[in-house]
């Protein structure tokens, strides 16, 4: 019976999940993961071809494409992809200066009956004229 091969659709149907009132914050969140994830997999390259080099001293684009990272490797490699992406996504505290609150000192109420008292001030002098 011969194998039939399976097409998959290249773009998906439907809308996308949005997760935040503004679909600009969702598409940064999706550039930010699938750098994220980029940098990840070039920090893994870069380790392969190090290690590589550091057993053979030359290596070819078909030496990369072979290496299997042992089990100790691999579980370094782990640590380092756990630190990275908890660097990458910590939470930052709001660190943004904030004004102190105003306080409002309230008054005692006034006396009933009593009138306001005018700050007593001395009479302006006449200008005479000559």
């Amino acid at each position: 019976m011969p194998e039939t091969q399976v097409r998959l659709p290249r773009v998906s149907k439907g809308k996308r999940p949005q997760f935040f009132d503004d679909p600009a914050i969702d598409q940064m969140m999706t550039f930010i993961i699938e750098l994220s994830a980029e940098v990840s997999v070039v920090y893994d390259r870069l380790d392969t071809v190090e290690r590589l080099l550091d057993t053979k001293g030359t290596i070819s684009r078909a030496d990369i494409e072979a290496y299997r990272a042992p089990d100790a490797v691999e579980a370094e490699r782990m640590a380092r992809r756990d630190a990275y992406l908890k660097r990458v996504f910590r939470m930052h505290q709001n660190t943004a200066p904030t004004k102190p609150a105003k306080t409002v000192v309230s008054k005692a109420p006034k006396a009933a009956g009593k009138a306001k008292a005018k700050p007593k001030t001395k009479p302006k002098a006449k200008k005479r004229r000559r």
